[in-house]
């Protein structure tokens, strides 16, 4: 039979489990958004977004509570704390990623029928897969108690970045397309805070990488960094 405290740390990573699964779920209404499915469907994964936006802010308060509550009444032992501060940084940094979800679908609004963002979307898409894909393995590297998982999120930021730099030279190559110069500058004011906001998914999945780490093996590589801390892993898991 399970204690108050052991049940009390299961409630909270089942609450973290449910919270992972709405933001991938966000991030995917998102992908698919992006690729155009007809304006029904659209306006179908706009109310989506914005109803799971909800449950994501919810999340964050329920398990805010549940941390404090655990701390105070059931007193954890060392490694259940470890644990559930590495729980809580998560959430913050899911519900950061949640916030980025929305920003780009605003974005998107203003957009989305423009030559330029026509010329970059499929480029745009490849990107954001690639923040999806980080977000998905530092989620499972906390889940499965896999600390390989975490250190590729955490090696591959810096692909992300460069990915980021790449569309910014590719955006200006193809400045050509509008004939409006105003429209066009207007047009690459979104297109930037999209790309941001792909490039800070990317970098929340680091941090959530980050914590898992934490949490696995109580190793805190927040300022240090990956290479100071941990031995040398497989990269292409």
């Amino acid at each position: 039979m399970k204690t108050k405290r052991e049940e009390s740390i299961l409630d909270i990573v089942a609450t973290f489990e449910e919270m992972a699964d709405t933001v991938l779920i966000q991030l995917t209404l998102l992908e698919k958004y992006m690729s155009g499915p007809g304006k029904e469907e659209s306006d179908r994964i706009i109310v989506a977004i914005k109803e799971n936006e909800d449950k994501i802010d919810k999340f964050e308060i329920i398990i805010s509570d549940k941390f404090i509550s655990s701390i105070v009444l059931y007193q954890p032992v060392a490694s259940d704390i470890r644990k559930i501060i590495a729980i809580y940084r998560m959430t913050i940094n899911l519900e950061r990623i949640g916030d980025r979800v929305v920003n780009i679908l605003h974005s998107l609004g203003h957009i989305e029928n423009s030559e330029e963002y026509k010329a970059l979307a499929e480029v745009i898409s490849v990107m954001l897969v690639s923040g999806i894909t980080m977000v998905e393995k530092s989620l499972l590297s906390f889940i499965n108690n896999d600390n390989e998982y975490a250190v590729w999120t955490i090696k591959n930021d810096e692909i992300v970045d460069e990915m980021n730099h790449k569309l910014l030279i590719n955006s200006i190559s193809k400045a050509k397309v509008s004939t409006k110069t105003r429209e066009m500058l207007l047009s690459y004011v979104d297109l930037k805070d999209i790309i941001t906001n792909i490039e800070r998914i990317a970098d929340h999945a680091t941090n959530i990488a980050e914590a898992s780490i934490y949490s696995i093996q109580g190793t805190d590589i927040r300022h240090t960094g990956l290479d100071a801390n941990l031995p040398d892993h497989n990269e292409n898991k």
